[in-house]
């Protein structure tokens, strides 16, 4: 047994003032298991943010800092740490005798794999060639774990089958642990221990709006594979029944430079323009900071959260939604996914179908109904103590405290270390071809100027000669 065994989370998103979900998730872990044991959280870039007692910060790389240098700091940190917590390790960067003797924490609460389905379907010409990338290295993720955690028992079946699969389902590991929570466990998005308390402005202000007006909040990110355009619909169908009605998208441009505004973004603002809608019944947002966002929460009535019927919806976990627990507001949700099922069993908020615009003008009716959103908030209480970042995050410090190996070779094939190595010396390969382009392209651009300069006349010299002539 290790004696305090030293932990590195890998942050793979923005860790700063803005943060998205998965940020937000690691800076909070690492916030809860410093309280226990020395943690490290490593963030993709430097951060000017304070570290919770007991987490040292370290930036794995500069804003410019190529995909290989980011390994090898990486690969550099696992190394120095017991354990690991990370979407991603960097298996192609570091030795595999040391990825085999540390203990690996694969964080699957986010099956991105489902949202490249979705990348692969709105653009196949792009989309599906990053998504056979992810299928392999999700492969390789599910041979290494030692621990994995997910958000949901939803996303718990989905990982067992996954999991099966990999040949990671041994009956040793049943002979021990029957329900098998020592290889797979649900550990959720939380909340914060502290109520919300105002501190600054909110979107009254920044969109000059009534202090009556009702209004709805879409708090988290827009996405291609979630539904702003039926919300906007509704809000034009209920326009003149509230006439000073208000729908804010808090957050459009994701803080994470790595990712892009979405289409679906200039598709629903395009939309608002058509319907006489935009800046003054709908308003858009680039991003509100971490630690403002309760003040754009508090004030509102409601908050509204739609997808579009897909695989992805039936098995993500809408991580901003957990802010309008927090907040205490109702919420009007689309159907199909495990936040649904949490509305429906404690009856916090309204249910519609996914794409039915009658269907969510019907859900906000019920949200702006005085009487019943006093009942949806005075269920809200006990739904939220269930959930504090203390309290989802057991199953995780238990693992950390008393790091576990199920099998000395994860289940794997006795030729995954060969793999392992092609897959390395691959990676070498494409990093020295990577740079030998740099060189040569460098080079030619020398060459090109220099040609350049001797192919310019000298027109001064030539001037004076035929003036001397």
């Amino acid at each position: 047994m290790i004696d305090t065994p030293s932990v590195l989370l890998i942050a793979s998103d923005t860790i700063g003032e803005r943060m998205a979900g998965s940020g937000i998730r690691y800076w909070n872990m690492a916030r809860v298991i410093g309280a226990h044991q020395p943690v490290t959280l490593a963030t993709p870039t430097p951060t000017t943010l304070t570290p919770p007692p007991g987490v040292t910060l370290v930036a794995y790389g500069q804003a410019d800092a190529s995909e290989d240098e980011r390994g090898h700091a990486l690969a550099t940190l696992v190394a120095e740490h017991d354990v690991t917590v990370a979407q991603h390790i960097p298996y192609l960067y570091a030795e595999p005798e040391i990825l085999d003797n540390r203990h690996l924490v694969i964080d699957l609460y986010a099956p991105w794999i489902l949202e490249k389905l979705e990348y692969a379907r709105i653009d196949p010409k792009r989309g599906e060639a990053h998504r056979q990338d992810d299928l392999t290295i999700l492969k390789r993720l599910l041979g290494l774990g030692d621990f994995f955690m997910c958000a949901s028992e939803r996303q718990r079946d989905y990982w067992l089958g996954t999991l099966t699969l990999a040949g990671r389902l041994e009956p040793s590991y049943l002979q021990a642990d029957p329900a098998l929570r020592s290889l797979i466990d649900v550990v959720p998005f939380g909340l914060p221990t502290d109520r919300p308390r105002k501190t600054g402005p909110g979107p009254r202000a920044a969109f000059n709006l009534g202090p009556d007006d009702p209004l709805l909040i879409w708090n988290g990110g827009v996405w291609n594979w979630l539904d702003p355009l039926t919300a906007i619909r509704a809000i034009a169908l209920l326009a003149a029944e509230y006439p000073a009605l208000r729908l804010v998208f808090m957050g459009v441009r994701s803080p994470g430079a790595q990712v892009a505004e979405m289409g679906i973004v200039e598709e629903a603002r395009n939309l608002a323009r058509e319907l006489d809608l935009l800046d003054r019944h709908v308003f858009f947002n680039d991003w509100v900071a971490y630690d403002e966002r309760q003040n754009w929460l508090l004030e509102s009535d409601a908050a509204v959260s739609l997808h579009v019927e897909t695989v992805e919806a039936r098995y993500a976990y809408r991580t901003r939604v957990m802010d309008i627990l927090w907040c205490g507001l109702p919420a009007v949700v689309s159907d199909g996914d495990v936040l649904a099922d949490l509305v429906r069993e404690t009856r916090i908020g309204a249910i519609a179908q996914p794409g039915d615009v009658n269907s969510v003008a019907t859900a906000i009716r019920q949200v702006l109904d005085a009487d019943t959103a006093h009942a949806m908030r005075s269920h809200l209480a006990d739904v939220t103590s269930r959930f504090t970042w203390e309290q989802v995050c057991e199953p995780l410090l238990r693992y950390c405290r008393e790091p576990w190996k199920l099998s000395p070779s994860r289940g794997g094939d006795p030729s995954a270390e060969y793999l392992a190595r092609l897959e390395q010396m691959y990676s070498e390969t494409a990093q020295y071809a990577r740079k030998l382009e740099a060189a040569v392209a460098e080079r030619d651009t020398e060459l090109a100027a220099r040609r350049k300069r001797r192919a310019r006349p000298d027109l001064n010299a030539l001037f004076n000669r035929n003036k001397r002539g």
